[in-house]
């Protein structure tokens, strides 16, 4: 089922891919985690988002960028006064940097010439809406490849503007799948459900909630995968880098695929994005932190359960066991190797630390899945807003948009049949099994933070996305609560 038949939805295609909505997919589409903003990083020891000065070196010398900010904001600022603002946001992929391409398997016209899948640098502003008293993220650029030797377009190039704003989304959609979706949700997450079942006893209480968020994750990743990634697979039909580029995005990604993109405000913060001011439209982020403090609330209650003081958490021999094998810094030694999860620390000593954790694993396999998967459903499954491929055609001038820039009828059926495989099926529901516990307190405390989230939580935010479609804005349907499963099930 699709959240979007039952939610508040802008259900107009056509207008997906215009630039209002093309702005707002990078923070209610696909994927809202790739959006930075663009600071100067000096010798800060945090620095927060892209660097500007390294930025500025990928950028084409012969576009007036400068000019182009100033018109977006209408008051004369110079791009260094905006960044020091705060108002200059930017998204650049550094993995899809030169993208092997695979022969195209789905489309042998003769007409038509496939793409390389091209690494764009978009740039963007938050500039003062008149009409709302509130900053609004507006496009201000996109540079069609990150060498600085690449073409630049604004929205004024009309064609050429479109085939810009398409190669976004063909980039956009891959990284977000193979990187954010697949690498640090599944692949990051098997370890700590597989090493569960063998540190933790199935009466141990944290084992009690954790099996349920855990459920099944091992079918996705051991049947799906290879389906994904095998040879003559989705990814060799769907993208120009095919089943060779995904491994290598895959590999590149596993460093970055580690505990500190569990925390989900530390990772706004590191973005540049939790500045409601200069961004108060950002359903990912808002909606989000609604369900990780519910989340947090119930965690603590539950510990507050079973451990009475720190000194239980030190004394729980299981849970330690459980952090020393999975971790990097841990002395837990199998087969010749160590833990698999790098900045997981391999023991802790507070109640607080206990909470943190638990809480980190259940929204990632939870609230950071149904982020990553569920969308897909809407915005990926209309080729014309988020094609997995672009064309260059016979038939067609140079700078010229048409359908013929956008991938087949073959191509089409695959990428449908991708995102319906992945984003129609949901098995539960997030904290629905307080049924199936066996401590009683338990049950009536999970029960309890169910009908909290379904008779409190659930209608405010379906109000709250009910007053985005009448400002006409995208809704965010993937976070209410009915919608989110307790794990990973696609």
């Amino acid at each position: 089922m699709r959240a979007s038949q039952y939610e508040p939805f802008i259900t107009d295609k056509k207008e997906w891919i215009s630039d209002k909505y093309f702005t707002q997919q990078r923070l209610a589409g696909v994927n809202p985690m790739s959006l930075r903003r663009v600071t100067f990083h000096g010798a800060s020891e945090e620095p927060i988002g892209l660097d500007w000065d390294k930025l500025k070196e990928l950028l084409n010398p012969n576009f007036d960028w400068e000019t182009a900010v100033q018109k977006v904001l209408g008051n004369g600022d110079s791009i260094a006064e905006a960044i020091i603002q705060g108002r200059v946001y930017a998204l650049r992929y550094e993995l899809c940097d030169d993208l092997p391409r695979e022969p195209d398997l789905t489309d042998s016209d003769p007409r038509r010439t496939m793409w390389d899948t091209l690494s764009p640098i978009a740039l963007f502003v938050s500039a003062p809406d008149f009409l709302t008293k509130q900053n609004k993220l507006v496009p201000v650029a996109i540079q069609m490849d990150y060498t600085p030797d690449s073409v630049v377009f604004t929205p004024e190039d009309e064609g050429n503007w479109m085939m810009a704003k398409l190669n976004v989304q063909v980039t956009d959609l891959a990284y977000a799948q193979i990187v954010e979706h697949l690498a640090k949700v599944h692949f990051l997450m098997e370890p700590f459900c597989v090493i569960l079942r063998r540190t933790l006893s199935p009466r141990h209480p944290l084992y009690q909630i954790l099996q349920h968020h855990c459920r099944d994750v091992l079918i996705p990743n051991t049947i799906g995968a290879p389906v994904l990634v095998g040879e003559g697979e989705y990814m060799d039909q769907l993208f120009a880098f095919g089943t060779v580029g995904t491994n290598r995005l895959l590999n590149d990604a596993h460093p970055l695929s580690t505990w500190n993109v569990t925390d989900f405000r530390k990772e706004l913060k590191k973005r540049g994005v939790d500045d409601k001011d200069l961004l108060p439209y950002f359903p990912y982020r808002d909606d989000g932190e609604k369900i990780l403090e519910v989340i947090e609330n119930l965690v603590k209650e539950y510990v507050d359960l079973y451990y009475y003081d720190n000194q239980d958490v030190k004394n729980d021999k299981e849970f330690c066991n459980y952090l020393n094998e999975l971790s990097t810094d841990g002395t837990f030694f199998f087969h010749g190797r160590i833990g698999k999860i790098q900045g997981l620390p391999p023991k802790i000593s507070t109640k607080e630390e206990l909470c943190d954790i638990v809480t980190r694993i259940i929204s990632q396999l939870s609230l950071q899945h149904a982020t990553v998967n569920y969308p897909l459903s809407d915005y990926a499954e209309y080729t014309p807003n988020l094609p997995t491929k672009l064309y260059n055609d016979t038939r067609l001038k140079e700078g010229e948009f048409s359908v013929l820039r956008l991938p087949n009828r073959n191509t089409s059926v695959v990428e449908a049949s991708f995102s319906n495989s992945l984003a129609l099926y949901r098995f539960d529901t997030l904290f629905d099994y307080g049924n199936n516990l066996e401590d009683i307190k338990a049950v009536n405390l999970i029960n309890e933070y169910y009908s909290y989230l379904m008779y409190n939580v659930q209608p405010k935010m379906q109000e709250v996305n009910e007053e985005r479609k009448e400002r006409g804005d995208l809704t965010y349907p993937y976070l209410i609560p009915r919608w989110i499963p307790n794990g990973i099930q696609t």
